[in-house]
This record gives C-alpha cells, structure tokens and sequence, in this order.
C-alpha cells in the first residue's frame, strides 16, 4: 500500500535539500504550486508522469520515492586538526559510506572554511542517499567563541530537512562507551572532558597558541625547537636533528622554517612521527620530549579525578594514542594512577552512535558488531 504522507515527505526533503521553494519547484515541472503543496502534505500524490519527472530532476529512482519503507541512514561526523571523517550507516550500523577531508577546527582554518568543509561532505552523502535524516558532529574547537552556533545555524538554512546536531569532538568519545565519565584526545591538539550529571567541563583544549597538553604539536614543535637551537649554537646534530633533515631533504633543519610557519600547526603535528621514531632507537633527546609531554596530558587527568571527582579511568583516543599508546602510557604512569582505555573503535563510531540515538532512538545490539565487521573494508573517498 502506498503511503502518501510519506511520499510527500521525502518529496518535499530532496525539494529543500535543492533550496527550492514550492513556487521555483512547481515552475521546473510545469505545474502548479497547488499540485506541489498537494504532494507534499500527503493529499494526493503526483501522477505517474510527474514522479518521473521529479525523480530525474533529483537523480534519484522512482523506487526511492515511492518503497513503503525507507531505510534510515544516520552520518556521523568526526572533525579534528588533521582530518574529518564522515561515515553513513544503516539503522543496523554497517558502515554505507565513508568519506575523509582535511582538518576542520575553525580556531584552525576560521569558521567559514569548516562550514564549507561539512557542508561539502553533507552534499556529497546526499547525492547518494537523499533520505538522510540526522547528523551528528563532533568537531575540535567548535566550542570556542560562537563558533557552534554558527555552524548549525549555516547548515540548518542549507539543509532545512536535516536533524543537526554539533558538539565538541570529545562527545564522539563519550558515545563509544557511555559508562566512562572522563575522555582524553591528544592528537594535532589536546583536550580532557569530565561528564557530571548530563553536564561536560572541559579541561585543557586552550588552543596551540597558549596550551601546552601533550598533543602532537606540541611534541613536533619541541622536536624543531631541539634542532634549531643545535643549528644555532653549532653543537653535532642529534638523531632528532638528523631524522628531520631527511624528511624535509634538506641540509638544515633551518632551510624548511619558512615552509613550517606556511603549513602551520597540522604540519607542525605531523613532526612528532619522528621523536617516537628517534625515541625507539634510544635517543635521550626523545625520551625528555616525550617525557615531558606525557606528564602534561597526566596532569590534565588528574584535574579530572581531584577536581571533578571522575573516576580515575578515562578512554583516550587521537592520533598520539593510537599510534603510541604504549609509550605515551608507560610515561603517563609515572604522573597519574589514571587507567587509560584504548578504544578498539575509531571517534566517527561514537559520532555515528550518537546520530542513530540522538531522536530518542534505541540502538540495535548488533549495531557495534556491524560498524566494527564493515568500517574497514568500505572504500573511502578523499575529497
């Protein structure tokens, strides 16, 4: 049996996901603006001719618009320093899309920019699978300044049908696994959150131009302040020294700074590969970098358990986690009693989760096995 109020709704979806109004979508078909508020409030669908027509307008299938069940797909949307990732799911949690683009944080690249980032990546998942529904963001830095609202306000008015919500990268944690109250990031930028009572206190996350957290660009700037001040002062190059010239092929380290302060912070990060490069062949100078940053992320932690009262265990992810857990741990210890728990699942699944539940939906039980069964097999698309 078809179901007219739900043919309305999604005519009337891919007509606002176009930025169409009733009137401009009734003159493309030739029709009236009756026949069109007619269609969409469920009181008559369109004829077989017109169907056709607003299917080949929207590029979609006939099928698409007319099926009794539409398949609910949610994007969750993982946004840091580096890179973002946006994964469609199903209602039962495998993984349909998955798409990856440069880093968002708007204290990074301004607020404009990372609107046009998602919202070139909400565009692209539409092309494909126009009945979204809902959208979560995570996004580092969004919580600076008003840089939140004005990102939901941007793309509520370009995605009028879409449900949105936009919080910090941190929630995307905290939808991994809704039994741990504290959460660690530390990749191109370092953050600590405590949850309390439905309520998030950050902790650290001041941005690279005043913090000093342990994150990635803190290890890298540290790794190009060592060598500069060797070049300098005429002292041998040390295995950091060495390592860094070979990246950049160069004689010194001195001949890429122009390049340096061009990239900025996410090429600053990337740097960090080689201290733990130089720090597993047994270099000192390594060692006391990461040292020193370890005890920085540590103490941020501990403000969470002396301050906050979060249980001294917080899930830890971001690029210096998940590549050198293991190092960046064992230094930990020596500043905090603090477990650290590894996720074995990306941020975008929290993101992805919290998508699916945001309405008050329930989640399937086996919506982790599927995430987890088909995330790393699907194909991505750098954009």
């Amino acid at each position: 049996m078809i179901d007219m109020e739900i043919i309305g709704n999604r005519i009337r979806n891919l007509r606002q996901q176009s930025s169409l109004t009733q009137a401009e979508f009734a003159e493309i078909l030739g029709v009236s603006f009756q026949a069109v508020s007619n269609w969409e409030r469920g009181i008559a669908p369109p004829d077989l001719d017109n169907l056709m027509r607003i299917a080949i307008h929207f590029g979609v299938l006939t099928d698409d618009i007319l099926r009794p069940n539409c398949e609910e797909c949610c994007l969750g949307i993982d946004g840091g320093g580096t890179k973002t990732e946006f994964v469609l799911t199903d209602s039962n949690g495998t993984v349909i899309k998955r798409i990856l683009k440069s880093g968002c944080n708007p204290n990074d690249i301004g607020i404009d920019k990372t609107t046009e980032i998602i919202r070139d990546g909400i565009n692209n998942v539409l092309a494909d699978h126009p009945f979204l529904k809902n959208v979560f963001l995570g996004i580092s830095g969004i919580t600076v300044s008003n840089h939140s609202d004005v990102l939901k306000n941007e793309l509520q008015k370009r995605f009028p049908a879409l449900s949105i919500q936009v919080q910090s990268d941190i929630f995307n944690l905290f939808g991994i696994d809704g039994n741990v109250n504290m959460a660690v990031i530390s990749g191109t930028g370092s953050v600590v959150f405590v949850r309390q009572n439905g309520e998030y206190r950050r902790i650290g996350g001041w941005g690279h131009l005043l913090d000093r957290a342990g994150s990635a660009y803190d290890i890298g700037r540290d790794a190009l302040s060592l060598a500069l001040r060797e070049e300098d002062t005429l002292q041998a190059p040390s295995p950091i020294n060495l390592k860094l010239r070979k990246k950049f092929r160069t004689d010194t380290v001195w001949e890429q700074l122009n390049t340096v302060y061009k990239e900025g912070k996410p090429y600053i990060a990337s740097l960090a590969s080689v201290v733990f490069d130089a720090y597993r062949e047994g270099d000192e100078n390594a060692a006391r970098i990461i040292d020193v940053n370890a005890q920085a992320l540590a103490e941020l932690l501990n403000v969470g358990v002396d301050i906050y009262g979060a249980k001294p265990e917080a899930i830890a992810n971001g690029g210096i986690f998940t590549l050198h857990s293991d190092i960046v741990s064992n230094h930990m210890s020596k500043y905090s009693n603090i477990k650290l728990l590894i996720s074995d699942l990306p941020p975008i699944y929290g993101a992805c989760k919290m998508a699916y539940t945001m309405n008050g939906a329930e989640l399937p039980t086996d919506f982790h096995q599927n995430f987890k069964k088909t995330y790393g097999w699907c194909e991505n698309e750098h954009t």
